[in-house]
């Protein structure tokens, strides 16, 4: 396997009426960093997207067990109120970068912060997307 790869996923609540959340990461196996964005959907429509970086590491249980550990990097100067100003994640990947279990916490607003915590997530690996 590359030393550099995209890995894009797709994180779900197992809960109705919970936000869905895109990862679009960028992996180096070299130095086990982790760089991207998290892109979350509400249920109204609203989408909030913020920066993030990293850790993968392999767990060693005798069986394949990968994880990734990101954090949010909010803009220094964030005009909005509602945009993200902190984000938590463990994504768990038992089966080869295919799936696995997440759970999530982003925060927006300064004026009247919002909390979305997801601790029942569902993560899909999905292709990344070409551009023509």
């Amino acid at each position: 396997m590359s030393q550099l790869f995209a890995a894009v996923y797709e994180v779900h609540s197992a809960a109705t009426g919970r936000p869905s959340l895109r990862l679009n990461l960028v992996v180096n196996r070299e130095n086990a960093s982790v760089v991207g964005t998290a892109i979350l959907q509400t249920v109204l429509g609203e989408i909030h997207e913020i920066s993030v970086r990293g850790h993968h590491l392999e767990i060693d249980t005798g069986e394949p067990l990968e994880a990734i550990v990101l954090a949010g990097t909010p803009s220094i100067f964030a005009v909005l109120d509602e945009e993200p100003t902190a984000f938590q994640m463990l994504l768990v990947l038992p089966t080869a970068w295919k799936d696995g279990q997440a759970c999530y916490k982003m925060t927006f607003g300064k004026l009247f912060p919002r909390l979305i915590d997801v601790r029942d997530g569902v993560a899909r690996a999905v292709l990344p997307e070409t551009t023509y």
